[in-house]
C-alpha cells in the first residue's frame, strides 16, 4: 500500500513518521465503513470487504493529496467524501426491507 501522506511532504521521512501516527485512523474508518452493510453472517466477506475499504480509503486520500496540497482542505474533503461512502455502501450493499 502506498503512503498516502507522501504528496503532503517533501521530506519522505516525515512522511512516513506521520504515517505512522496518523495511518492508523485509516483503520477504524475502514472498519466503520464496513460495518455499514456487513452483518457478520461470513467471516470470508467481512475480511475481503474491510480490505477493500481500507484500499479504497487510502487511495482516495493519495489521490486527494496529488492535486491538493493543504492538509486542511484535503481532510475535510476526504471527511465528506468519507460520509457519502457510508451512505452509498450502506444503501448499495446493506439489507434490504420491505416495508
Amino acid at each position: 500500500m502506498p503512503n498516502p501522506f507522501a504528496n503532503l511532504f517533501i521530506d519522505k521521512n516525515i512522511a512516513e513518521i506521520v504515517n505512522w501516527i496518523f495511518g492508523g485512523i485509516l483503520i477504524p474508518l475502514s472498519y466503520i465503513l464496513t460495518g455499514t452493510w456487513y452483518d457478520g453472517e461470513f467471516k470470508s466477506l467481512g475480511s475481503i470487504g474491510f480490505f477493500i475499504n481500507y484500499a479504497l480509503l487510502t487511495g482516495i486520500f493519495l489521490f486527494i493529496t496529488h492535486f491538493i496540497k493543504n492538509i486542511y482542505f484535503s481532510v475535510g474533503l476526504f471527511i465528506i467524501i468519507y460520509i457519502l461512502l457510508c451512505f452509498l455502501e450502506s444503501k448499495l450493499l446493506g439489507k434490504k426491507y420491505s416495508f
